[in-house]
């Protein structure tokens, strides 16, 4: 089994760790809970040419990843929506392709349509 440092590498999503995961072998499930790395905590604010170091508010987003061996995988990722003064309120680019609940994996193996 990884590491919750190695989960990252495995998802293909640097910047962020596995700060809690389950499995649940008899339900052939595997859940990772993701949020962003301490060193990467804070976010672009283009149209300000700034950093923001504070979340305005945070939610969660679950994403269908790859099966893990038998498991069904599911990401679960903190989401930050953040203000800045020139931009207002602002969500996050977070690492996945589009706002379907799927990885970036996931779409690519099975194609975006699924």
């Amino acid at each position: 089994m990884p590491t919750d440092n190695e989960f990252p590498r495995i998802l293909q999503w640097p910047g962020y760790r596995v700060y809690q995961h389950k499995i649940d072998e008899k339900g052939k499930t595997s859940d990772l809970w993701v949020r962003r790395s301490v060193a990467t905590a804070s976010w672009s604010a283009p149209a300000a040419a700034a950093r923001i170091q504070d979340a305005y508010d945070c939610y969660e987003r679950a994403v269908r990843d790859l099966p893990w061996s038998e498991c069904k995988t599911t990401v679960h990722i903190e989401v930050y929506r953040v203000k800045c003064p020139g931009c207002g309120v602002r969500i996050e680019t977070v690492p996945l392709p589009s706002k379907a609940p799927f990885s970036k994996r996931f779409e690519d193996a099975r194609g975006p349509s699924v």
